[in-house]
């Protein structure tokens, strides 16, 4: 039971596959703009195929493609925003992100700024080596700092060192500062950052070497970038995701956790706070799996967190997870809308209290296949306050999402005039198959169970043609979320308007 938290609240589920047109992609991040939202990636470039560009895309309130820019056209190289929500909204109404041109030792790195339609405000010059020093350098993440400056990091090498790397600029984007941190021996690499209370940073990311265990780090400098405390955790987890620091001065990460005994590829996801010091308050792990890992989380107004997660456990999903203040699991839901696996790079809170997340998807297919190494889509999904596409999810008993099947469900008349019986048909492709029979639940506006009919097991016929199906409840005037689901997976759903006969 419980109330909808928004009634008013619109979500989608899509993918990018046609758009991409067989160039295989990632989303980074995602942001809420007037009227639809900006969606920051990278995929190879439509002029030149082998090389990967990054891409600003506007979409509608649905999800629906408006327009691209590609950068940098007519340049035969590669360049990336980063990895986990890359870019960094700005208080002037625009948006942030460093951008990598080349990972060759000719490569360089910019600074870029957008406007909210997706086109470049400027781009400025940050740094780069001459090709004699075979230096190569990453950027990963882009934060903007509490005097309207910004600070990057990510890594920087030379044949034999490695270390992680931090640029600190001001709100011109002059380099006030960069900072080459860790051991040359351990090749460390920073995958998030935020600035502390006292005008430092914390740096989270991972290091490749100097043993096997303890392999993620978070470090905490001062305002100049010089280290304070470096701790090393994580078990024999490979990599990292994101840090935060709330509101009473605590320092989260999350990240992932593995133990040596553990099945191969086993992992887990862990959420642990800090203190200043660098000791641990708590620690939670849960999503033990194969091949879980943790992303992007955010800190909400009263203290929770939302988190985006993948594991092959949940059925290949890319997650979103939600925990209280204290680290204890709320609830977790997939998102699925390929074969393979999911890998979500953002959630951003949105005005109305939902979430919207960016990610990739991974089509399985021979590894001979002539477009094996082009499988991967870019999705976005848009969910209300409680994880649900179509409000009111949590309410019928499932936590994950199936194949993007919405396009396959037809309801209607829609309006319904009251007292007339509701119809509908759902003709998915015939490669999916159901996990046992279907159910269609409706809930009211308040979220409220209205009515359940269970509608038996969808046969070849069923799925290839569709068969027309009604339910059978005598429905008043209002407001109604239709959920069809199967033995455990919500399948589709849609908004239904009961009107006056």
């Amino acid at each position: 039971g419980g109330c909808l938290s928004a009634s008013a609240q619109e979500g989608f589920i899509v993918h990018y596959n046609e758009v991409q047109a067989g160039k295989n992609g990632t989303g980074g991040s995602v942001r809420e703009v007037d009227g639809g939202y900006l969606l920051f990636c990278r995929q190879l470039s439509q002029q030149f195929p082998a090389d990967q560009h990054v891409y600003v895309r506007r979409l509608g309130l649905t999800g629906t493609l408006l327009n691209e820019h590609e950068y940098l056209m007519g340049e035969q190289r590669d360049f990336s925003f980063g990895s986990i929500d890359p870019v960094t909204d700005e208080l002037g109404g625009y948006i942030v992100s460093s951008v990598v041109e080349g990972y060759d030792y000719s490569g360089t790195t910019s600074l870029y700024k957008f406007d909210l339609l997706g086109d470049t405000l400027s781009r400025k010059f940050l740094v780069g080596w001459p090709a004699s020093d075979s230096v190569t350098h990453g950027i990963r993440q882009t934060r903007r700092t509490n005097d309207g400056g910004y600070v990057l990091g990510g890594f920087w090498h030379r044949p034999g060192d490695a270390q992680a790397y931090v640029i600190r600029l001001n709100a011109d984007g002059d380099t006030l500062w960069t900072k080459q941190i860790g051991l040359l021996s351990q090749d460390e690499d920073i995958m998030g950052l935020s600035e502390y209370t006292d005008g430092g940073f914390v740096l989270t990311g991972y290091r490749q070497y100097g043993g096997s265990f303890e392999r993620s780090i978070l470090i905490r400098t001062d305002a100049n970038g010089n280290p304070l405390w470096t701790r090393y955790y994580g078990g024999f987890a490979g990599q990292n995701g994101s840090v935060k620091v709330t509101a009473d001065g605590g320092i989260v990460t999350w990240s992932d956790y593995r133990e040596q005994g553990w099945p191969p590829n086993y992992s887990q996801v862990m959420l642990t706070k800090w203190n200043a010091v660098g000791e641990i308050v708590w620690q939670r792990k849960s999503h033990y799996g194969y091949y879980s890992g943790a992303r992007d989380i955010e800190v909400l107004s009263d203290g929770s967190f939302i988190g985006t997660a993948f594991s092959a456990a949940a059925g290949l999903n890319g997650m979103l997870c939600k925990f209280s203040s204290e680290g204890d699991s709320l609830w977790t839901r997939g998102y699925q809308v390929a074969s393979g696996p999911h890998y979500l790079n953002d959630v951003t809170l949105t005005s109305d209290g939902g979430f919207v997340c960016t990610g990739e998807a991974n089509r399985m297919m021979p590894q001979d296949a002539a477009n094996f190494q082009q499988s991967q889509t870019i999705y976005v999904f848009k969910t209300d306050s409680m994880g649900c596409v179509v409000p009111g999810c949590h309410t019928v008993g499932v936590q994950e999402y199936a194949l993007d099947l919405n396009q396959y469900l037809r309801i209607w008349p829609n309006p319904l005039p009251a007292g007339q019986a509701l119809q509908f048909t759902f003709a998915p492709p015939t490669t999916f198959t159901p996990n046992g029979s279907l159910r269609v639940v409706l809930l009211d506006a308040m979220g409220r169970q209205v009515h359940e009919q269970h509608l038996g097991h969808l046969g070849h016929s069923e799925r290839s043609e569709g068969v027309p199906m009604a339910v059978t409840a005598s429905l008043a005037t209002g407001l109604y979320y239709l959920h069809l689901t199967d033995g455990n997976r919500w399948l589709a759903g849609g908004k239904v308007v009961v009107s006056a006969p």
